[in-house]
């Protein structure tokens, strides 16, 4: 028996009634299984909706036949760029329900005259409250703790059972228990809308608060804004450090061998941004040898991410191993406030795509 749903195939793709023309559009909505799709007046013009519950990346044929006819296309995940627009002659406007563009070839869509829109603010306040959970599961070793009140048998009983108890899982290399929240110091890289909500609920619970500076301002300290400090010394002196970035290639591994050598030893970093902007290899590196005491991500280079090929903070051994890592799947956005956020958002920027306006326009091909 099949594990899940088949695999979309080219007959998955519906035509719509009418085609688009200066009269009538077509909305292609790629993704509702993570938000369906708002209610959509965009008057004077007529429209039709095609929706589809899942477009899988990978199948680059399928998802240009979905976009082939549209006029209009809402995407959350699914790439948008030269292979996957394929012949997509009456697009004119593309909408990602995310904040971050990474997923959108903007070049591409530049070259062929179709604007760009994306959805901020939707997702502050579910991706700030996850980004605060994951960093009490990971200072409490929540993960590691639970997997060990399981992992018993017989012969060999846990160490609560055997020792009385198991506050030893909880030091770090230097024999330290955790810290409580006023003897935090969190560092902020990337202070967007959510940066500043998770700084705020930090702030809200006696933790001391460092936002970290671009990059480029570390080797020019006269002239670090106002109310930052430079990157490295907030990677060297905070104790939660939280990893809130668009992925672009300024961000991308910007988290890196350095930065975590830098970091301290009872550091926990937490991912709510976007993969890729945290090197993978060197973050499991840091925490399988005790250099970082946990480490939280939300976000993964490859994404889906659902094995060791994807991803080697998802191998086996790590398992195994009983490292404090805290993995969700790309999943902080998830929340009832979310969900009418976006649908809002989205209708929003529809009608202020056919109206002409330039609210959450990130490219302008109109003119």
């Amino acid at each position: 028996m099949a594990d899940g749903p088949p695999e979309p195939s080219e007959s998955d793709v519906r035509h719509p009634r009418k085609l688009p023309d200066s009269t009538h559009h077509v909305l292609v909505k790629l993704e509702a299984i993570h938000v369906d799709m708002p209610g959509v007046d965009v008057l004077p013009f007529t429209y039709e909706i095609i929706e589809y519950e899942y477009t899988p990346s990978e199948n680059t044929d399928l998802v240009a036949g979905r976009i082939r006819d549209a006029s209009i296309v809402i995407t959350t995940t699914t790439p948008i760029n030269a292979v996957t627009l394929g012949e997509a002659r009456y697009l004119s406007c593309v909408i990602t329900e995310s904040t971050g563009t990474d997923h959108i070839d903007l070049e591409e869509c530049r070259r062929r005259g179709i604007t760009v829109m994306r959805s901020p603010n939707a997702t502050v306040e579910a991706v700030s409250e996850h980004a605060l959970a994951m960093y009490f599961a990971t200072r409490r070793r929540l993960t590691v703790l639970h997997d060990a009140m399981l992992d018993y048998d017989a012969t060999r009983p846990n160490l609560w059972k055997e020792k009385g108890s198991m506050s030893s899982m909880l030091r770090d290399s230097e024999d330290r228990p955790p810290r409580t929240c006023q003897n935090e110091t969190v560092g902020i890289i990337g202070y967007g809308p959510i940066g500043q909500r998770i700084a705020s609920l930090c702030r809200s619970l006696d933790m001391q608060v460092l936002v970290a500076a671009r990059k480029p301002y570390d080797y020019l300290p006269d002239d670090v804004p106002a109310g930052r400090t430079p990157s490295l010394t907030v990677i060297r002196r905070a104790t939660v450090i939280f990893v809130v970035l668009p992925l672009n290639p300024q961000t991308r591994r910007i988290i890196g061998p350095a930065e975590l050598d830098a970091a301290r030893s009872d550091c926990v970093i937490v991912n709510v941004g976007r993969g890729g902007t945290v090197d993978e290899r060197a973050l499991l590196a840091a925490v399988r040898e005790r250099r970082i005491y946990g480490a939280a991500t939300d976000v993964f280079e490859t994404e889906p991410a659902g094995s060791d090929a994807d991803s080697v903070l998802l191998g086996r051994e790590v398992k195994r191993e009983g490292l404090n890592l805290v993995l969700t799947p790309h999943l902080a956005w998830c929340a009832d406030a979310t969900r009418m956020n976006i649908r809002r958002v989205v209708g929003e920027n529809i009608r202020t795509f056919v109206d002409g306006g330039l609210t959450n326009v990130v490219l302008d091909a109109r003119t």
